[in-house]
């Protein structure tokens, strides 16, 4: 483009200096049309040697790229990369790692370290979480099923709301964490540290507690229908307004008539020797 208007201003020129020659008072011998080619044959003698170094300008030119992406491929982008369905994540250190809402299905995180991860509202199935470290971690809303926690760490970890049925906690640390409002049905806590953990309002409907540290335990208003205490520590448990329904607390260790007194049971309810319970 900058080639044309340099050749345009070239021939301008050429006219009026070849205009100019041929006016009255010049040589009458001279041929018109002869001067006017050879001053057309001068500027255009020059275009190759200006071309080269316009060229060379273009070259440094740089035009601005067009993006092909778009809100729509960059949200589409998003839940793809959400989806994480089989991978593996063993022993891999990802601190406060973002997996909210994301798709977990047959997800590996064995021993990975999580701390302070965010899995909010992430869903899946048979999701391997062994001796993974998740202290700090924020699983509310989420919706696991057969999920393996089995010797994770979850001290003081959020799963308010989560549904997280038929899921194994076996030895794992869950102390001070928060399951307050979870589905956790079916839920194995056998030898599992839960000192000052929250389970309010929680449903433990047949989970398993058998030789677990629930010392200071928050089971207020939750339902541990068919739950079994064998030989876990229930010192200063918290079962305030509890459905025991048919749990089995006969082998309970530190347990008190005042804490069964505040519970809700029924004919079916095991109970230490000598204990009275609430009908309701």
């Amino acid at each position: 483009m900058i080639k044309y208007i340099v050749l345009i201003i070239l021939f301008m020129v050429m006219v009026f200096a070849t205009v100019a020659a041929i006016l009255p008072g010049t040589e009458s011998n001279r041929n018109p049309v002869a001067d006017i080619g050879k001053e057309i044959a001068k500027p255009l003698a020059k275009v190759d040697d200006i071309a080269p170094d316009l060229s060379h300008a273009l070259d440094n030119v740089k035009l601005p790229k067009l993006s092909k992406s778009s809100d729509d491929e960059k949200q589409l982008d998003e839940r793809a990369l959400s989806d994480h369905s089989g991978a593996i994540f063993s022993n891999k250190d990802m601190p406060k790692a973002n997996f909210a809402g994301s798709l977990l299905t047959d997800a590996t995180f064995d021993g990975a370290l999580l701390d302070g991860a965010v899995l909010e509202g992430a869903n899946g199935e048979t999701i391997n979480f062994v001796g993974a470290r998740l202290a700090k971690a924020n699983l509310a809303a989420t919706a696991f099923s057969d999920a393996d926690f089995t010797s994770a760490e979850l001290r003081e970890a959020t799963a308010r709301g989560a549904r997280i049925r038929d899921a194994k906690f076996t030895d794992a640390d869950i102390s001070f964490s928060s399951f307050s409002g979870a589905d956790l049905v079916g839920a194995d806590f056998r030898k599992a540290y839960g000192a000052g953990a929250f389970f309010v309002g929680a449903d433990l409907a047949n989970a398993k507690f058998t030789g677990a540290d629930l010392t200071g335990v928050r089971l207020s208003q939750a339902n541990l229908k068919g739950a079994v205490f064998e030989a876990a520590d229930m010192n200063l448990v918290d079962l305030s307004g509890a459905n025991i329904h048919g749990a089995d607390l006969s082998g309970a260790i530190n347990l008190t008539p005042e804490q069964v007194a505040a519970a809700c049971a029924n004919s079916d309810t095991k109970l230490p020797e000598g204990f009275a319970s609430t009908r309701c």
